[in-house]
């Protein structure tokens, strides 16, 4: 307690934040179980004659009159894959894997669209190669265009390209 002098003698107080007659111990108020003085958005710790307020984990803030929404993906302080999306959500955050990848965005792999078959690729006449996150189509020897919307039969003879002997005749096949 406390004793402050007076004319001729003294008097006893507790000081803030207790109770109590001052000749006696004094005894801390919980300050939390008498109507949470926090944030919505905060714990409440009891401290001897006092109390503090921490924001609950994901928010930042003084605890009693503001604790407001961090945003990780932002901040860079989220746990996400370098393949995946991070998005900011109330107190939170949550990843999800970019396209041509799976998982559950923390941890992200490539697929593979050609062995899949997810690819687009022009039917018989075209190949298939895995690219991180992607695919590329190309056509196979001997036929010419994207490998998506068309593959088309070069003509070797016609072109004469082909390596035929000059006696011999040249057949497209």
């Amino acid at each position: 307690g406390e004793c402050t002098e007076t004319r001729g003698s003294f008097s006893c107080s507790c000081p803030e934040g207790t109770t109590g007659n001052g000749s006696s111990p004094c005894a801390n108020i919980d300050e939390c179980q008498q109507g949470d003085p926090c944030h919505a958005l905060a714990s409440c710790v009891d401290t001897y004659g006092s109390f503090g307020c921490n924001c609950n984990a994901g928010f930042s803030g003084d605890g009693v009159a503001a604790c407001d929404d961090v945003d990780e993906c932002a901040l860079g302080s989220h746990t996400c894959h370098d393949w995946a999306i991070c998005t900011d959500t109330e107190g939170s955050f949550s990843c999800t894997c970019n396209r041509g990848f799976a998982g559950d965005g923390m941890s992200c792999g490539d697929i593979d669209e050609c062995a899949d078959g997810w690819h687009t690729c022009f039917a018989d006449d075209a190949t298939c190669t895995n690219t991180g996150g992607s695919f590329q189509c190309g056509c196979v020897a001997g036929y010419t265009g994207d490998g998506i919307a068309s593959c088309s039969d070069v003509n070797e003879c016609l072109l004469q390209t082909h390596n035929c002997h000059e006696q011999a005749n040249c057949t497209n096949n």
